[in-house]
């Protein structure tokens, strides 16, 4: 025991010992052990008589024990313990998804689209990322805010299941907008690390703000971006590359090509291994509480006080 979470409770000893000096010097109690002990040979003179002096004595102080042990509960005894948690990694995310139709429309994620097959291994990503906080957008001819910032993974995987290229109305592939919103929700995040993750398979071509001149607010505030251009360029739709490498390297992220499935899935995962920064986490402390255990001495003492004042033993003292 090495804790009182109320140790001003300790002074009610003062009037308890004071208590007990009023009752030795009423005579109420004697706590005198002189003549007891024969000097040479250290036994009892007389075994009975001897017995029934201490035994008296015992018995005299058995409810002041009581009430000690009554204020050492009160006191909040205990013991604290301070744990250092072993070393977590986290940081925050935002998640950009391009939900336009060439997403669903397309034809080189067969039998799957690309959008569903983003969804599916954007949602295994996040359930990996336990220490992170994650927000996701969802862009085509405009960018919406579908989450804030957040540690609810499973809220996450919801609204990434439900995003469909239906759930915006605008046409296009707005990447500055989707950049800039992204920026804008991670500026004041005092995380050591904060990136984007854009996921596209088309060209900015509509949206407030061009995706290089987003990239410099982003580069501001120390925000990398990872992008990662979908699906094989076979004419369907207009691409540029060029653009998403830019705008990566400007911020000093990394440009990843996916053209199959299995190539995202092993983007996913580097970036996965990539971004782990260490942060450091506070102590632990807890506090174990001894209080039930005093209660328990307490109430103890107390019916061995009682137990001497009725049992046959009385009549020995």
């Amino acid at each position: 025991m090495d804790y009182f979470e109320r140790p001003l409770t300790l002074i009610l000893f003062l009037p308890l010992f004071f208590l007990l000096l009023f009752t030795c010097w009423k005579g109420k109690l004697n706590l005198s052990l002189e003549g007891k002990w024969d000097r040479n040979t250290k036994l009892l003179n007389d075994f009975k008589t001897d017995f029934q002096s201490i035994l008296k004595k015992i018995v005299g102080i058995l409810p002041f024990l009581s009430l000690s042990f009554v204020i050492l509960a009160a006191a909040g005894p205990g013991a604290k313990h301070r744990f250092i948690p072993d070393e977590t990694y986290g940081i925050d995310i935002m998640i950009a998804l391009d939900i336009s139709g060439s997403m669903v429309n397309s034809y080189d994620f067969l039998p799957n689209n690309r959008l569903s097959v983003s969804k599916k291994l954007l949602q295994e990503f996040i359930k990996k990322r336990e220490s992170d906080r994650i927000g996701l957008v969802l862009f085509a001819g405009a960018a919406y805010l579908q989450s804030p910032l957040t540690s609810d993974r499973l809220a996450l995987t919801e609204l990434i299941a439900e995003a469909e290229d239906s759930s915006i109305d605008e046409q296009g592939t707005a990447i500055g907008d989707a950049l800039i919103l992204s920026t804008y929700r991670l500026k004041k995040s005092k995380a050591t690390s904060k990136i984007i993750l854009i996921l596209t398979d088309g060209v900015s071509n509509t949206g407030k703000l061009d995706p290089e001149t987003a990239s410099f607010a982003s580069k501001a505030y120390s925000i990398k971006v990872y992008s990662i251009g979908i699906g094989k360029e076979m004419g369907q739709y207009e691409i540029n590359y060029d653009s998403l490498r830019a705008i990566s390297e400007q911020t000093g992220g990394t440009f990843f090509r996916a053209e199959s499935p299995e190539d995202l899935e092993e983007i996913l995962k580097e970036i996965d291994d990539l971004e782990k920064d260490p942060l450091p986490s506070k102590p632990i402390e807890l506090v174990q509480t001894h209080f039930p255990d005093y209660l328990f001495w307490s109430f103890v003492l107390l019916l061995l006080d009682g137990s001497f004042k009725i049992w046959p033993l009385k009549e020995m003292l």
